[in-house]
Order: structure tokens, then sequence, then C-alpha cells
């Protein structure tokens, strides 16, 4: 390795590591929840989490989306010289967040009880859900615009703040957690009021940073909103969509196991999507740490350094992926251990069974969701919009329907795998297309 590489190697370990540590943090105080309502409510109130947690993976979305779609354009003008053009687009995406976050707060003050429906809570679970739900949406804006000011501060070259921003707000989550539902009683309102704490104590550390230290994060009043406001979506989309379409799985996920195992195939279903949910985060952090990195290659025409970012990418990804999966298959029963409060031998069970199924879906997983995110780095909005799609939308609806219907369960633990497979194929011809095509030079 010379020296060329090892500094380009160094940068890469310093932006996946900050930005995978930044997303588990994000990702553990979920878990959190996950464990502290299970033990300290108990497997209705679980449930009901599951069911209310769409909201989380669509404001989580709709942040990175800004976020992620604002800093690309950002570092790729400011690596070019255009240091006006990246000021018009810091303002533009900060009020694009203001704009997502009065939508949402006022679906969270009006139509509460509509959205708690349409996740599909049942009489037995609706009020713990609803109380969930709309605490998060009334909170919304910390969640969107903690993302945003995260990517930017990455992106104005400090990972180790934004990472720290992310962990220091989760620690207080579960320690929130503990203290609400535990000491104070206070049921699911109190996991939900840990819940927003975690970007609220991130948004304060990235103001605090930005109104003190930052040098390029300033403000400058755009002109042309529409165009800038669609460059921003264009290219956070991919990074939305595989946010939300997570909740949306989750969604479709709820109401196809109600019909099969009712609330308690729900909560066993909570427990593997929301330990999911950590290993997914740790590609989606992966992915916006190496984000500067690749942008900056891309703008200055350093294809080959491009190249090395990528086969470090996806030996990382498989090596977890593949690390991952084996100690789920071996410890399932007794992480299930750790989640099921009550012994209720069939959410031991149907747990169990899903965690040796789905968890194979991670070896093909973080290549999916990385590449879609090496893609909206150069700059190139369709094939990242198109990965995130076909593995979110496309095939997983088709699939949570039928699976499910031919097998029952097991039906339902194989949709995720399965897609991440048939995706993978494709994501293997855009790179090819990419190296062959847009970079043939190198």
């Amino acid at each position: 390795m010379n020296k060329k590489t090892k500094i380009l190697w160094r940068e890469y370990i310093k932006g996946g590591a900050f930005g995978i540590l930044g997303m588990l943090g994000i990702s553990v105080y979920i878990l959190a929840d996950t464990y502290f309502i299970a033990t300290g409510i108990g497997n209705e109130a679980l449930a009901s989490l599951n069911i209310a947690i769409p909201i989380y993976g669509l404001l989580t979305g709709l942040g990175l989306m800004l976020g992620i779609g604002g800093a690309t354009q950002f570092t790729i003008l400011r690596t070019k010289g255009k240091y006006e053009d990246s000021k018009k687009i810091f303002t533009n995406t900060l009020l694009l967040g203001g704009f997502f976050s009065l939508i949402m707060t006022t679906i969270g003050i009006f139509f509460a009880e509509e959205f708690t429906r349409f996740l599909g809570a049942d009489e037995a679970i609706f009020q713990t859900t609803k109380i969930y739900l709309q605490t998060v949406l009334l909170f919304s804006s910390f969640f969107i615009m903690n993302n945003i000011f995260v990517a930017f501060v990455r992106n104005d070259n400090n990972p180790k703040i934004a990472m720290l921003g992310m962990i220091i707000g989760s620690f207080g989550n579960i320690l929130l957690d503990y203290i609400f539902i535990f000491p104070l009683q206070m049921g699911m309102l109190g996991a939900a009021l840990a819940t927003v704490t975690a970007p609220a104590v991130g948004l304060t550390l990235m103001i605090y940073y930005w109104l003190k230290h930052s040098k390029n994060l300033k403000l400058k009043m755009p002109t042309l909103f529409l165009k800038e406001w669609f460059g921003i979506i264009s290219l956070g989309s991919s990074a939305f969509i595989t946010d939300f379409s997570n909740g949306l799985v989750i969604l479709l996920f709820n109401l196809t196991i109600v019909g099969i195992s009712g609330n308690i195939g729900v909560a066993a279903y909570g427990v593997v999507a929301n330990i999911a949910l950590v290993i997914v985060a740790v590609y989606i952090g992966l992915g916006q740490g190496i984000q500067p990195l690749i942008s900056e290659s891309f703008a200055n025409n350093q294809g080959a350094d491009l190249k090395k970012i990528l086969r470090w990418t996806v030996l990382i990804t498989l090596s977890i992926g593949m690390i991952t999966y084996g100690l789920g298959f071996v410890f399932a029963p007794g992480i299930m251990e750790i989640f099921n409060s009550e012994s209720d031998p069939l959410m031991s069970r149907l747990g169990i069974e899903g965690i040796r199924v789905y968890f194979a879906a991670f070896v093909f997983m973080g290549i999916n969701i990385t590449m879609g995110a090496f893609f909206a780095a150069v700059s190139l909005a369709k094939p990242a919009i198109r990965i995130s799609l076909l593995r979110g939308i496309f095939l997983m609806i088709p699939m949570v329907f039928l699976l499910p219907r031919w097998m029952g369960m097991l039906g339902v633990w194989l949709v995720v795998p399965i897609v991440e497979l048939i995706t993978i194929i494709f994501v293997i011809g855009y790179l090819r297309y990419f190296f062959m095509k847009t970079m043939i030079k190198y």
C-alpha cells in the first residue's frame, strides 16, 4: 500500500467509523425502547411500539434525505470553489427542513387518531400506540433538523462532532427510558418522551457547533428555490426511500402478521425488526461516513480512489453481514429470552425462527445500502433511487403479499433475504455500467 493509498485508507476508516458509531447511537435507543417497554410494560406495549415505529423511519428518512442531498451538493460545490452557491444550498436545506417539520407536527396535532388506525393498531393496543405516535410527531422537528445538521457538520470536516452529538443524545435517551418507565411509571408516554430526547440533545450540540465554530456553514438567501429544492430532494431520495421503506415494510408486516399470529406475532417481529434496525444503521452509517470522501474524489476526477473505496466497502459489509448472521443463528434463543419478559412460548418460537432466517439478509443488504449511498454521493440520483425503490418497494411489496400466504410466518421471515439477494444483481449491473461508461477514462 503506497503513501497515497494509506492516506485514503485512514480517511476512509475515520469517516466510516464515525458514521457507524453515530448511527449506532441512534439505532441503539430504539433497541433500548424495545427492551425497557418489553420488561417494564409488557408484550402488548411492545406490539404498540412496533405498530408506531414506522413513523420513526419516516422522520429519519426525511432528515436524511435533506441532509445527505444538501450536504452532497455542498461538498461538491465547495470542492469546485463555488463557495457562495454552497451557502445557498445550506440555507435551502434548512428551509426545507422547517417546511417538512411543520407538516409532520400538524399531523401530530390534528390527525394522530387517524394515523394510529391507519398503521393497524387494534382496540387492545390503540391508546398506547397513539400516545407514542403523537408524542414523536409533535417533536418531529428534532428528528428532521438533527439529521440535516449532522450531515452538514460531517461534510464540514467534523465527523467526530456529528458522531458525539448522536451518541450523547442516545445515552440520554437510554437513561431517561429507565427513569420514566420504572421509577416514574410513565408507561408509553415516558418511552416516547425519552425517544425524542436523543435528537433534541444532538441538535443542540450541532447548533452550538454551527454558531460558534463553523467557518463554512453560512446562510445566504437563495434565488432559485424550486430548482435547488428539487436537486436536494433528488440526491437525498435514496436515503429517504431506504429509511421510509423500512417503516413501510414494518407496517405491511404488522398488518400481515396480525392475521397469522396476532399481537404476539407482531411483538416477536418487533424484536427481530428492531435488532435489524441496528445492523441497517451500521450500513447506513458507513455510507454516510464515507460520503464526503466519495464526493471529493468524484469532484476531483479521482476514479482510481473511487474503485478502492468501493472495494473496501464491499469487503467490510460482507464481513459484517456474515458475522452478524452467524452470531444471530447461534444466540437466537438467548436474544429472545432477553426481550420475552412474559416467557411466552409462542413469541419465543417465532422470534428464534425469525432471527435465524431474517438475518441472512444482512449478507447482501450492506452492499445494496452502501452502493445506493455511493451513487448519490457522485450525483447520480437515478441509480441510487432505483436501487432503493427496488429493495424497498417494487420487490418488497409483492413478496410481503405472496410469501406469507404460501408459507405463513416462515414466508414473513424469508421476504427480506430474498429481496436483498435479487437487488444485489441489479447493483452489480449499475456498478459495471458506471465504471464502463461514466468513468471509462479510468
